[in-house]
């Protein structure tokens, strides 16, 4: 399944994702009720949790592994 990833610096990027959190370039995105409509399809949105990604500290020891 592909979803669009909003927010932080994979805002606009089509990925292939998962259930509930997508990891993209060490960056977590959360699953939202939202659907995009991208390239003739809906695409489920993920939104950018910017309190776990490695630019502003994401470490092992912060819940976001």
């Amino acid at each position: 399944m592909e979803v669009l990833l909003r927010g932080g610096p994979g805002d606009g990027q089509v990925v292939s994702g998962g259930v509930e959190t997508v990891v993209w370039r060490a960056c977590l995105y959360e699953i939202t009720p939202e659907l995009a409509h991208r390239s003739g399809r809906d695409l489920r949105v993920y939104r950018h949790r910017a309190d776990c990604c490695e630019p502003y500290g994401r470490g092992a020891g912060d819940r976001c592994e």
